[in-house]
């Protein structure tokens, strides 16, 4: 079944279109050291200079070369980006199975879950930040811990569809063992909708580690990210516009390329919304 769908995956152009702009910010990021050059070198005779031959992107205001802050910063994005969402699709994947087959697990869980989605995400996240201090370890926690709730909820769901067919009442009935019952019905249903809430949550890590780092927030001023290079943007950006243009044509492709992914991903994996 899902070898099926990986296969009309591929010829959805929707899908493939997604994939070929998120495929190329991954290469970006992987070759970052080969691309680019040290990030942390300062020349401040060549500030704000525009785009040319030997600065491809032009400079930033300390004198940078602004195409090696935007391989290194899609090096930081995205993996922050890709370490948050495995964390949060496997934690919220199993708890959303479980949530979704026993009562007594889902009275507890959901309280919870309802609790931090009461809170604003960018809200939690500076909240802990706030009490564990800067570091790209801290953004990983904090952006895990707002994703979780949000795959958990949709698993579960999923999970108690699965429960209330007939086959698995059936099977069940028959004296059928939980974890055979886990294993073999209700957590494959349930990792097409999981699948789908993977590229959706780390589109959504992406904007969070973009909107955290133009706040300031999270990560150590010396990292490369795209955020901090729209931030030191907001003051130059009539005299040096390439500061805030290629950073921010970085997020809008890298997230217009999960977003298409996500689509075809739904509609190959979800086909009464592709038909709607």
């Amino acid at each position: 079944m899902l070898r099926q769908r990986f296969r009309d995956l591929v010829h959805d152009r929707t899908a493939m279109a997604g994939a070929a702009l998120l495929g190329l910010m991954v290469v970006l990021a992987l070759l970052a050291p080969l691309l680019g050059g040290d990030p942390y070198r300062v020349d401040p005779t060549s500030t704000l200079r525009p785009p040319s031959a030997s600065h491809w992107f032009g400079t930033d205001e300390k004198g940078r070369d602004l195409w090696t802050m935007v391989v290194h910063g899609a090096r930081t994005s995205l993996g922050i980006g890709a370490v948050t969402t495995v964390l949060a699709v496997l934690t919220g994947y199993v708890l959303g199975v479980l949530c979704g087959y026993f009562r007594w697990v889902d009275a507890v869980v959901m309280r919870v879950v309802d609790g931090l989605m009461s809170f604003p995400s960018i809200v939690l996240v500076i909240s802990l930040v706030g009490v564990l201090g800067d570091g790209v370890a801290t953004m990983i926690t904090g952006l895990t811990v707002v994703l979780i709730p949000m795959v958990t909820r949709v698993v579960r769901g999923a999970a108690l569809a699965v429960k209330a067919m007939p086959m698995v009442e059936s099977t069940t009935s028959l004296g059928s063992r939980t974890s055979w019952v886990l294993l073999r019905y209700v957590a494959p249903e349930a990792l097409s909708v999981t699948i789908v809430q993977a590229a959706l949550a780390f589109s959504v890590t992406v904007l969070s580690v973009a909107a955290l780092s133009f706040l300031g927030i999270g990560l150590p001023p010396d990292v490369p990210s795209w955020g901090t290079s729209l931030s030191a943007a907001q003051q130059y950006f009539y005299s040096a516009w390439w500061i805030g243009v290629f950073p921010g044509l970085a997020i809008v492709l890298t997230v217009l390329g999960l977003v298409l992914l996500g689509d075809g991903l739904r509609d190959v994996f979800d086909p009464r919304s592709a038909r709607k």
